[in-house]
């Protein structure tokens, strides 16, 4: 795997700003090294053939050097050539790499200059909207998010009749704007809102994990633990592995006091000390302060040498409930 040295983050997040370098910047790959002059430089088609093939074996760092430097190349003269990508859909591509590989700022900066080059590029609007989202930053993802979903039922109203509310969607709609979404409204407490987009999705991707937790959620955030619990077994049933469904339906366990379904539950994707401490902070944040009590201590006692997590609740909780005893003593 080629691991970007900081000069090709520094050259990559340049060119993105169209500030191009001159010169060769070189990496390491096992015992080889890659530099630009790998690409030919008088053939745009052959490095995006290059990029492609790299990316189709998952060698993405090669890749995204290689699409970057065919933004600096001219396509060839040939009417039709084999390969042919605009430097738009080369900084979108650009961008979804760089999510793969957790490079959040250059991400960011490659689909903010797709949104520079076409505003209305639904797909960027989505990307960047779900960074923001993931970055706290949920005013700037709800206007992108938002954007994106206007786009996209303007383009599906073309298709059909007026009608009042959304029109259903189709394969080509921006899926995860409306997930986004869906979860801006459910941190504001708009529990119907978030539903009614989750459930347009639902008949495009019916075998999605992530969709059925995000239902049985905003279910849960409502207090309505009969359709949460349903909902994330729905999500077990299609990945027995899908962790967080898991975790979501032991929390509603712990909801409603049955605590040794919830261990089962939770038991199933973590250790028994780790269930036992998730349980007992659950309960803090309830305010079932003695019960948390009780869960903390047995994760303690499961694993004492490395387990720090749950001494650090414990400590927290003692705290808070000697603070308690003192208030009501100095109250008397």
């Amino acid at each position: 795997m080629i691991i970007k040295s900081d000069r090709i983050k520094n050259w990559l997040s340049a060119i993105i700003g169209f500030t191009l370098l001159t010169g060769c910047t070189t990496t390491t790959t096992g015992g080889s090294q890659l530099n630009f002059s790998d690409a030919p430089p008088d053939s745009r088609e052959t490095t995006l053939s290059q990029a492609m093939s790299a990316e189709q074996n998952s060698q993405y760092d090669k890749a995204i050097v290689l699409y970057a430097k065919a933004l600096k190349l001219q396509p060839n003269d040939e009417d039709k050539p084999a390969i042919s990508m605009t430097n738009t859909a080369l900084f979108y591509k650009i961008g979804l790499l760089e999510v793969k590989q957790g490079n959040t700022e250059l991400a960011r900066k490659a689909f903010g200059q797709v949104l520079k080059d076409q505003p209305a590029h639904v797909l960027a609007q989505t990307q960047l909207g779900i960074i923001y989202l993931a970055q706290k930053n949920k005013q700037d993802a709800l206007v992108l998010l938002t954007k994106a979903i206007t786009t996209d039922q303007q383009h599906l109203t073309d298709h059909v009749k007026s009608v009042k509310g959304y029109v259903k969607l189709d394969d080509q709609s921006p899926l995860h704007a409306y997930m986004g979404l869906a979860i801006i409204h459910d941190l504001k407490g708009a529990h119907k809102k978030a539903r009614a987009l989750l459930n347009l999705i639902l008949p495009i991707t019916p075998q999605d994990p992530i969709l059925f937790t995000n239902i049985g959620y905003s279910h849960y955030l409502s207090g309505n633990y009969v359709e949460a619990e349903i909902n994330f077994k729905k999500a077990i049933d299609i990945d027995i592995r899908f962790s967080r469904a898991w975790v979501d339906l032991g929390l509603v366990y712990v909801r409603k006091g049955m605590y040794s379904r919830a261990l089962q539950t939770l038991k199933q994707v973590m250790p028994t000390e780790h269930a036992y401490n998730d349980i007992g902070y659950f309960l803090i944040l309830e305010g079932r302060y003695r019960e948390a009590e009780y869960f903390l201590e047995r994760a303690i006692e499961l694993s004492p040498s490395y387990f720090v997590k749950a001494n650090i609740n414990l400590e927290n909780l003692k705290l808070h409930l000697n603070k308690h005893i003192d208030l009501a003593y100095s109250d008397e």
